[in-house]
């Protein structure tokens, strides 16, 4: 690539370069550096999602655990139940005296039967409950049993999930320093004049023409345009470097509020907010698959952080790109 490269950029000896060689150096540019942006707000959502399915594969152990616990106990308890039926089992086996009809043959008196026979309701209670809790302990054993193996299930499936994902985004970060170091290599190669019609006209906006106020989205736009001319990086979500969602991100941190870190799940949360309706601190979401975003902050202005080699700047709302959304938070 860095040889292709050097041999679109190298002109033949006492020529000049052609036009043509240079807008097409430009046009490959920005097209590289807008699928490192794809890559790069594709990357922040598998990353999500990776943290989300790491969480349910971390619960789903601990549940696991815990019924394995619970079926541990159900076990012991029923040992300790069975061990109290067989005792008095063998005990009637031997011939132990634990009837009734026993005690009528050997009383000698009305208060002698009277005693025994109390006695053996006694042991007749005692054994009916043992009876009764040693059946339910083979119940809820049983139970806990069949639960605990579906938690452990539901805890590999989790798992297996968390690694397929943790594959998917770390195919995407190879995919994205890839294109990095090829936009870099292009970007290192430009003249002046290539430069500057990269980087485009410069817009300024006056932060006197916030709305007076003291709302929390004020105050992200304020925070937001305080960054104007730090530069581009991929990942990076400030304090002095950003990429398009991470300047978002960073902005409404700054009044306490957290955003979801890829533009297109910042799409998917807040407030749908027609164009018609913008007020400073909403985001506009551009392009048809969400890749990238911005902040409006008035008078038909949003501030972003483009692509590499553009440092964060204020930009008419359509200069940003192909508008999609807008969301309020």
């Amino acid at each position: 690539m860095v040889a292709a490269v050097t041999m679109t950029m190298t002109a033949a000896p006492g020529r000049t370069e052609p036009t043509s060689s240079a807008e097409q150096l430009l046009v490959r540019y920005k097209k590289l550096a807008r699928e490192s942006e794809q890559s790069a707000e594709a990357m922040h959502n598998a990353q999500i999602e990776y943290d989300k399915q790491r969480k349910i594969a971390r619960d789903a152990r601990a549940r696991s655990t815990q019924a394995d616990r619970v079926r541990n106990d159900a076990v012991r308890e029923l040992a300790r139940y069975q061990q109290t039926v067989n005792v008095l089992a063998r005990a009637g086996s031997k011939g132990a005296r634990v009837n009734r009809l026993y005690a009528v043959l050997v009383s000698d008196s009305p208060q002698s039967l009277l005693d025994q026979m109390s006695g053996l309701e006694v042991l007749s209670r005692q054994t009916a409950a043992n009876l009764r809790g040693l059946t339910k302990a083979k119940r809820e054993a049983s139970s806990t049993k069949d639960a605990a193996d579906r938690k452990a299930a539901d805890a590999d499936k989790a798992m297996a999930k968390v690694s397929k994902t943790k594959g998917d985004l770390q195919s995407k970060q190879s995919t994205l320093q890839l294109q990095a170091i090829q936009v870099r290599t292009i970007y290192e190669s430009m003249t002046g004049k290539q430069l500057a019609a990269l980087r485009g006209p410069r817009f300024t906006f006056d932060p006197r023409l916030l709305p007076k106020g003291t709302a929390y989205t004020l105050a992200a736009v304020q925070s937001a345009l305080t960054r104007i001319g730090d530069p581009y990086v991929w990942g990076a979500t400030g304090p002095d470097q950003f990429d398009c969602s991470g300047l978002m991100v960073w902005a409404y941190r700054q009044v306490g509020k957290t955003l979801p870190r890829s533009s297109q799940a910042q799409m998917g949360g807040g407030t749908p907010v027609d164009r018609s309706q913008l007020e400073p601190g909403d985001l506009i979401i551009y392009y048809p698959d969400a890749s990238h975003v911005g902040m409006y902050v008035g008078n038909g202005y949003v501030i972003h952080a483009s692509t590499f080699g553009i440092p964060v700047k204020v930009v008419p709302v359509d200069d940003a790109g192909p508008y999609n959304t807008a969301r309020r938070y």
